[in-house]
């Protein structure tokens, strides 16, 4: 599906287009062995709307890994970034971001290298690093200088340390060609030489592709409607499990395209269906005892897969649920997880709707860090104890999750609407303020079991006018974004 802006903002014809904030990387800095401190001195940031702000710079890559210690300091603004603590064929790759008066975002590293001792391998003259315009996609690295020291003869490997996801294609010395890259973001490529006795050196460079104007803004990725037309009717009662495969492939009306993907690893007696033009996937309990639970993924999320911890994303859902007359306690979850058992728990986000006997409360809701909840609606328990709920959460820059719910709610809105709950990650209260939580790499797996999938869990009183469901779900993506 092709990806389109949401919401942007359009001016008049006379009014010039807006300069987008952009932040050049600085050039890896290059020290000969024996050196313990250097420094990086940032770039001062162009376009956007001042004031700028910055975050400090943090270690985001350590060819030593855990065996040494870096101690980062950073004095001015932007300022100088001083390193300390390095030691011979050590490699430190450091990030910051800035954000603009208007709240645009660019992230950026820079990185040291210390050359190596006599003994060891040092490496050759790195390429010149390279700041390209919008929208470049495709890159060439130039060819390292020749390295010295060691023992030949000498392999060579090229990687993205970044985290941006480009594909490296080349050999020896280079010339290297770098594709898949994005716009507002800098890539940092390491080369490693390994000599014939394992002995090995590191040398760095980087490549900045500027923003374009359209980052920073909310695009869809995919919208699926679960209520439409376009459906071939499904009914199963079972409980069997799925460990390694859907357990169901929900098709289009031509009984051919697939739609969505049912994800199922509890032996949990449900009943699941969907119906063109119907109520939405509706998932109910297959006994009363029975505390079933699936997972959904749509067709439309392939671009989650191998997705980018540097944008910030956004998964939208308007759900529904009933139970019957009475004072029965029942416990609804819906939320987006990584979850390999399709109940709630770590890393869970969402919805949590619980019936107390007198009365329905709907709350946002994080097993990130223990069971946590904020209710943000109460519904008085009558005969139809009937509820339907808009929720976005967002997952941003491996850093925060931000709920943001409307109550009674049965369409789309714009992006960040609604009442907003803050996940914290030091405690298992949720507030409005604060907080930050860590992003693991498994929101972007390949495998089934990894991916971010959008849950359904029913811990519910009864097998009539009992049921859990999911009428729209849509991701949204934010390049290069903060929130």
């Amino acid at each position: 599906m092709p990806i389109t802006p949401v919401f942007p903002e359009n001016g008049g014809g006379s009014t010039p287009a807006a300069i987008p904030l952009s932040w050049v990387a600085p050039s890896a800095t290059a020290v000969t062995a024996g050196t313990t401190s250097a420094a990086i001195t940032w770039n001062t940031p162009t376009g956007g709307t001042a004031p700028y702000t910055y975050t400090d710079a943090g270690v985001v890559y350590d060819s030593t890994g855990a065996s040494t210690t870096a101690v980062l300091s950073t004095v001015g603004t932007p300022g100088t970034t001083t390193i300390t603590g390095l030691v011979n064929g050590q490699t430190v790759v450091v990030q910051r971001s800035v954000t603009d008066a208007a709240g645009s975002s660019n992230i950026i590293q820079g990185a040291v290298t210390v050359a190596a001792t006599a003994a060891g391998v040092t490496p050759g003259s790195a390429p010149a690093s390279q700041a390209l315009v919008a929208d470049t996609t495709s890159a060439t690295i130039g060819t390292w200088g020749a390295p010295s020291g060691g023992t030949g003869p000498y392999t060579y490997t090229l990687a993205d340390i970044s985290n941006g996801g480009s594909v490296v294609s080349g050999s020896g010395l280079g010339p290297w060609t770098v594709s898949g890259l994005v716009n507002g973001f800098t890539f940092v490529y390491l080369l490693t030489i390994t000599d014939s006795l394992g002995a090995k050196g590191y040398s760095v460079t980087t490549i900045s592709v500027a923003p374009s104007v359209a980052d920073g803004e909310w695009l869809v990725l995919d919208e699926l409607d679960f209520t439409d037309a376009n459906w071939t009717a499904l009914s199963s009662t079972d409980a069997t499990a799925s460990s390694t495969a859907w357990q169901h492939i929900l098709y289009a009306a031509n009984g051919v395209t697939p739609r969505a993907y049912i994800y199922n690893n509890v032996s949990d007696a449900r009943t699941l269906s969907i119906a063109p033009s119907g109520s939405g996937l509706v998932l109910v309990n297959g006994t009363t005892a029975s505390q079933p639970g699936i997972f959904i993924w749509p067709a439309g999320w392939t671009a989650l897969l191998n997705g980018s911890r540097r944008d910030a994303w956004m998964v939208e859902a308007v759900v529904a649920g009933e139970e019957p007359s009475g004072t029965t306690a029942f416990g609804h979850h819906f939320n987006i997880n990584t979850s390999t058992t399709a109940v709630p728990q770590s890393p869970g986000t969402g919805l949590r709707i619980i019936n107390s006997g007198t009365q329905i409360r709907i709350a946002a809701s994080s097993y990130l860090s223990g069971l946590a909840d904020q209710a943000v609606q109460f519904i008085t328990a009558g005969a139809t104890r009937a509820y339907t709920c808009a929720v976005q959460v967002t997952v941003a820059d491996a850093r925060r999750h931000d709920i943001f719910t409307r109550p009674s709610a049965t369409t789309f809105a714009s992006p960040q609407t609604g009442q907003r709950v803050r996940v914290q990650s030091t405690s298992t209260t949720m507030t409005t303020l604060g907080g930050d939580v860590t992003t693991s790499s498994a929101w972007f797996a390949t495998t089934i079991s990894g991916r971010l999938k959008f849950g359904l869990y029913h811990d519910g009183s009864a097998t009539v006018n009992s049921f859990v469901a999911v009428r729209k779900l849509r991701l949204l993506r934010k390049p290069n974004g903060s929130l």
